[in-house]
């Protein structure tokens, strides 16, 4: 089966233990056998990168984020920075919570990107379930979690 769902990231060193999260979730959603045709017939192809840079380097144009779909192509690439000094201050299950918050965000992304141009149909509630079942996490879980910088520096 194809690889449909695509998740990575791009970090600072510092940032280093997002690498081991990633690969943790990756393994238990199955990423690699994860077929995106449930969730849509147009978007097939989803890219999520996790960016997580400290704040002079946002400044300097790394981690910006990325909302880009390509609805001829049927895909999406997804790029949410994650909050460095929370991320880097914050406890082992947190961290885990904080990219999980990352993954969910850039999948509402892709919903609301599609509702709104009404050029594809893209489940992204089912989706975050189905992820969320996988991972064994409540949704109730992610609510106080901050996974996405709300504001890029200035």
């Amino acid at each position: 089966m194809k690889n449909n769902l695509f998740i990575s990231c791009e970090i600072h060193s510092k940032a280093e233990k997002i690498s081991d999260i990633l690969r943790k979730i990756c393994n238990q959603i199955q990423e690699k056998n994860f077929d995106m045709t449930k969730y849509s017939s147009q978007i097939t192809d989803v890219g999520i990168i996790v960016n997580c840079y400290p704040d002079d380097y946002l400044l300097a144009g790394f981690g910006k984020p990325r909302k880009y779909i390509s609805y001829q192509k049927g895909s999406a690439d997804i790029r949410l920075p994650v909050p460095y000094i929370e991320f880097r201050n914050a406890d082992e299950k947190t961290r885990y919570l904080m990219i999980v918050k990352n993954i969910v965000e850039s999948v509402k992304v892709i919903q609301e990107r599609c509702l709104k141009s009404k050029r594809a149909e893209f489940d992204g509630n089912l989706l975050i379930s189905d992820i969320l079942e996988k991972l064994e996490i409540d949704s109730s879980a992610l609510e106080n979690i901050s996974g996405v910088l709300q504001k890029m520096p200035e």
